[in-house]
C-alpha cells in the first residue's frame, strides 16, 4: 500500500503525508497532506483514496500560503507548563479531575514541527500531531520524533526558517552552500532548503513579480521541461533508475524544480497517459504502508489504534502518548481521561494567550497549554490549516 506524497515546489512545501476523503480517519482531512516535512505541503488533489500523500520540499512563490485568520478562544485549560516542558500541576483530563502523563518528547517534536517549517500553513495541527503521535504512525516522519531543536528538524526535512545568518541586512535571494534561499519573497517567513538532500542542485528564476526566487533544479532526463509552460502549480514525474529515487517537479523557464520523493516514495502523476506524452501534471509521492485487508472500522489493541483504508495499515499509538485507545462513534480514537468525540472536534480549539506567549492546544480532546520560550520560539500565532481551520503555534 502505498501512501501519498505531495511536494509543492521548495519553500512552499514540505514532506508530508495526506488521506482520501473515504478514509476513516478524517482528523488527516480530505485531501490534506500531512506527512514528511515540506517535502511539499502542497494541497492533495484527491485520486487513490486512503493513502498518505508527502510532498517535497518545494519553495515556487505560488507556494506562499499567506495569512491566516484569528484561532478560536478556547476554554478554560486544565493545565500549565512548566519551562521544563513538564506540567506544573498536571494535566488532567476532560473530566477535570483526572491526570493522564504526556509525552514530553512528543509533545517537542510536534512543536517543533509546527513551528521550525518556514510555512505557516500546516496540513496537520499540533494536536493532531501529539493525539494520534502521526510522527510515528506515517513513514518519513519518524526522523523527527527525536527532535529537540529546529536544527534536528532541519536535518530531519532539509528545509526551515531563514534567520539573520541568511538573510539578515542586505542579504537577497540567492544560491549558498548548496541551499536555495529566499530572502524577502514571502508573507511569512524567509526560507530556505538543501537542495543536495532533495535531490537536486539549487537554481534562480524570475516570477511573474519580476522577483527572484531560488529553489531546487533537477535532472529529470530523458524527461523534459522544453515546451511547458511555466507553472509552478502543475507537477510531473520522473521516474528514478535502478537505484535512484522518484523526483517530482514543475517546469519554468525550460527547466524542472522539486525534490526528490526520497527512498521511502513512488511519484505517481494521476493525469498521466502512456498514450500520450503531454499528459500529465498531478504528481504526487507515494510512501508505502504495511499490507491489511480488514476492518475498516478502527480496532484497538494494546493502546494502538489500527486502522486499514484501501489496503494500508495506519497505526496510531495512543498509548505511547499517555492516551487511551477508545473507539468512538466517529474518528477520535486516542482521548484523555473523560474526553469524548466532541471534545476533540468542537469543544477543544487550538488557541494563543492574550499577550502572545504561551500556546493551549487539545491533547486527546483535553486543553494543553505550553510557553513558547521554552522549546526556542519567540511568540505564538493562530492561523488557519489547509482546511480552513483555526489552529495555533509557536513561531518565530
Amino acid at each position: 500500500m502505498s501512501a501519498r506524497t505531495n511536494p509543492r515546489s521548495l519553500l512552499g512545501t514540505l514532506r508530508v503525508l495526506a488521506l482520501g476523503c473515504s478514509l476513516v480517519v478524517s482528523f488527516f482531512g480530505c485531501s490534506s497532506i500531512i506527512g514528511l516535512g515540506d517535502y511539499s505541503v502542497a494541497s492533495d488533489s484527491g485520486g487513490h483514496k486512503g493513502v498518505g500523500t508527502s510532498g517535497e520540499a518545494g519553495q515556487s512563490p505560488s507556494s506562499e500560503p499567506g495569512e491566516g485568520g484569528a484561532g478560536g478562544a478556547i476554554g478554560a485549560a486544565g493545565a500549565g507548563n512548566a519551562p521544563s516542558g513538564g506540567n506544573t500541576s498536571g494535566p488532567v483530563g476532560c473530566d477535570g479531575k483526572t491526570s493522564f502523563t504526556p509525552n514530553e518528547d512528543i509533545v517537542r517534536s510536534c512543536l517543533l514541527r509546527a513551528g521550525c517549517d518556514p510555512n505557516f500553513d500546516p496540513v496537520r495541527s499540533v494536536s493532531t500531531c501529539v493525539t494520534f503521535n502521526t510522527q510515528a504512525a506515517l513513514p518519513g516522519e519518524s526522523c523527527n520524533v527525536s527532535s529537540k531543536t529546529c536544527a534536528d528538524y532541519e536535518d530531519c526535512e532539509h528545509v526551515g526558517v531563514a534567520h539573520d545568518d541568511l538573510c539578515g541586512g542586505t542579504k537577497k535571494t540567492r544560491c549558498e552552500n548548496g541551499k536555495a534561499i529566499n530572502c524577502g519573497n514571502y508573507q511569512g517567513d524567509d526560507r530556505f532548503a538543501d537542495c543536495a538532500a532533495l535531490g537536486g542542485v539549487c537554481g534562480t528564476y524570475t516570477f511573474t513579480n519580476n522577483e527572484l526566487y531560488a529553489d531546487c533544479a533537477l535532472d529529470v532526463t530523458p524527461d523534459t521541461c522544453t515546451g511547458q509552460p511555466d507553472d509552478d502549480g502543475t507537477f510531473f514525474c520522473h521516474a528514478g533508475a535502478a537505484g535512484e529515487d522518484d523526483l517530482r517537479y514543475y517546469c519554468w523557464g525550460g527547466e524542472a524544480y522539486g525534490s526528490t520523493c526520497t527512498a521511502l516514495a513512488t511519484c505517481t502523476d494521476d493525469l498521466a497517459s502512456s498514450t500520450d506524452p503531454t499528459a500529465g501534471g498531478d504528481a504526487t509521492c507515494f510512501f508505502s504502508l504495511p499490507h491489511c485487508t480488514a476492518p475498516v472500522v478502527p480496532t484497538c489493541n494494546n493502546g494502538v489504534a489500527n486502522l486499514c483504508s484501501d489496503g494500508g495499515l495506519f497505526k496510531n499509538d495512543c498509548g505511547a502518548v499517555g492516551l487511551g485507545c477508545n473507539i468512538t462513534s466517529g474518528n477520535e480514537y486516542c482521548l484523555a481521561p473523560g474526553c469524548k468525540a466532541d471534545d476533540v472536534d468542537t469543544q477543544c480549539v487550538e488557541s494563543c494567550s492574550d499577550d502572545g506567549t504561551q500556546l493551549t492546544f487539545c491533547y486527546g480532546g483535553a486543553p494543553y497549554t505550553v510557553t513558547c520560550s521554552d522549546y526556542g520560539f519567540t511568540q505564538c500565532l493562530t492561523g488557519t490549516d489547509t482546511n480552513g481551520n483555526p489552529v495555533a503555534a509557536c513561531r518565530f
